[in-house]
């Protein structure tokens, strides 16, 4: 497995050079294309890092983030108004974390003072949602749905309620025996 992994995260960067340069599509989907490169090569690396060293919580993350990559890449190429979809997913994403991380603030006083970065930070983003015209309105997509409406919702549900006992810390990571000498 290593071997084809290999070849395709090296091919990569050129990949995502090429895409970059191609200034025959309009730039909102070149930026699509090249997103899911990233990510693509990113997971990759993360995957063969995880497996050479050994780190199974690794290995298993990065399996996940391909996993879900894939609904992605499924739900993207279906149609260009589930790019456009995705687009806003981002807006959401970015309201989602500034919401969160704000409601963080608030309640650590660890953190309270980089609420008004945050602050900032929401401003600039609203500011930016005008001039564009674009709405970080409604909810996100959850991949489980994403899942679903691909028809792949066992393989999700399965797949990711595996690889999520191998991410987080659970009885069987905690109690391993010999778990510094964990190979596999």
């Amino acid at each position: 497995y290593m071997g084809v992994a290999e070849r395709r995260a090296s091919d990569m960067r050129p990949a995502i050079l090429r895409l970059n340069a191609d200034t025959s599509r309009p730039s909102w989907f070149t930026n699509v294309l090249v997103g899911f490169a990233v990510e693509l090569r990113r997971s990759f690396h993360e995957l063969h890092t995880g497996v050479s060293d050994h780190i199974l919580g690794r290995a298993a993350l990065a399996c996940r983030n391909l996993l879900e990559i894939r609904y992605w890449t499924m739900y993207a190429a279906k149609s260009e108004d589930n790019i456009w979809r995705l687009r806003k997913e981002a807006l959401i994403d970015m309201r989602d974390m500034l919401d969160k991380f704000t409601t963080a603030c608030q309640a650590n006083p660890e953190l309270a003072p980089a609420l008004p970065s945050i602050q900032q930070g929401r401003a600039w983003f609203e500011e930016q949602c005008r001039q564009t015209g674009e709405c970080a309105d409604g909810p996100y997509i959850r991949v489980s749905n994403l899942a679903q409406e691909l028809g792949l919702a066992d393989e999700q549900r399965t797949m990711s309620s595996f690889l999520s006992k191998l991410i987080h810390p659970t009885g069987f990571s905690i109690c391993l025996p010999g778990a510094e000498d964990f190979t596999y």
